[in-house]
């Protein structure tokens, strides 16, 4: 899987959540990191509490599990993949969307400590991304979903302005708002600009 995730974090070439180039690292997104694709996989191939299983067919399937990668795997710089893997807690197996059941203090704890939805751009400056969004005024937006469920809508930005914030702009659109993309399933979105109408 590293030489697939090597070649992905240099074709995305920016931290998911922030847009720094810098110490750049793979992460699996919360959900389906290693132990939980491998335990997926074994489900399978258990009877009676014990595996059985042939060692080239679970390394197909479980290459297979990653793909495609935008469902798996985060490129984040260092100090964003530090807090995405600390945004979950130690001693909480629950899925994130389990933990709307949780009511009380500690729903808002989690619920602050997942406000966390990693965004791309294409380009992937987002300076150069930005510059230009000002020119074409239209972008498209690509959701992916928990269930691997791909959506594409555009993005007509004519209010766009100099001193508008990329990020900050799609971040506050009613889906991607904290609460609301975990309520939704998304896992991640990515933008690229659209060059012709």
């Amino acid at each position: 899987m590293q030489q697939f995730t090597k070649s992905h974090k240099a074709e995305v070439s920016a931290c998911e959540h922030c847009g720094s180039k810098e110490n750049l690292e793979s992460a699996h997104v919360h959900g389906r990191d290693r132990n939980e694709i491998i335990d997926l996989i074994l489900k399978d191939y258990t009877y009676n509490g014990v595996a059985t299983v042939d060692i080239e067919k679970f390394e197909e399937r479980f290459k297979d599990e990653h793909f495609p990668l935008e469902r798996s795997i985060l490129i984040l710089c260092q100090p964003c993949h530090k807090n995405y893997d600390n945004s979950i807690p130690v001693n909480d197996k629950a899925d994130i969307s389990d933990w709307q059941e949780i009511t009380g203090p500690l729903s808002e704890v989690i619920r602050s400590r997942t406000d966390y939805l990693p965004i791309t751009l294409e380009p992937g400056d987002p300076e150069l991304f930005k510059q230009e969004l000002l020119v074409t005024k239209l972008a498209e937006i690509e959701t992916t979903y928990k269930d691997g469920r791909i959506e594409t809508k555009k993005w007509n930005a004519a209010n766009f302005g100099s001193s508008s914030n990329v990020f900050g702009n799609l971040r506050s659109r009613f889906e991607f708002r904290a609460g609301n993309w975990q309520d939704k399933d998304i896992v991640k979105v990515h933008v690229r600009i659209k060059r012709n109408a």
